[in-house]
């Protein structure tokens, strides 16, 4: 994570979540049981489906216990989607 903190553009997210006081840090958010944002969940499930319909399960997402690649897309969506509310409340 510190080595993405050097790309401005990374830089810039994390310190705009900070502004609108939004756990940025996935582990953390995982940590203290923040939920997914809704859209997350609804995200993830379309991805699950499309990947096993028409690529038989190539990305193999698996969703529901700790580390699973599902879960932890759904953690940073979740980010970037309280950030899109944050912005759009401006």
């Amino acid at each position: 994570m510190a080595d993405t903190l050097k790309d401005p553009k990374v830089k810039e997210l994390w310190d705009e979540c900070k502004k609108y006081g939004i756990e940025a840090d996935c582990g953390v958010r995982w940590e203290k049981g923040i939920e997914h944002h809704p859209k997350a969940e609804e995200i993830l499930k379309l991805i699950m489906e499309s990947d096993w319909a028409f690529m038989g399960d190539y990305f193999c997402w698996k969703t529901g216990g700790d580390g699973d690649n599902g879960e932890t897309l759904k953690f940073s969506l979740s980010v970037m989607l309280e950030l899109e509310d944050a912005r759009n409340k401006k």
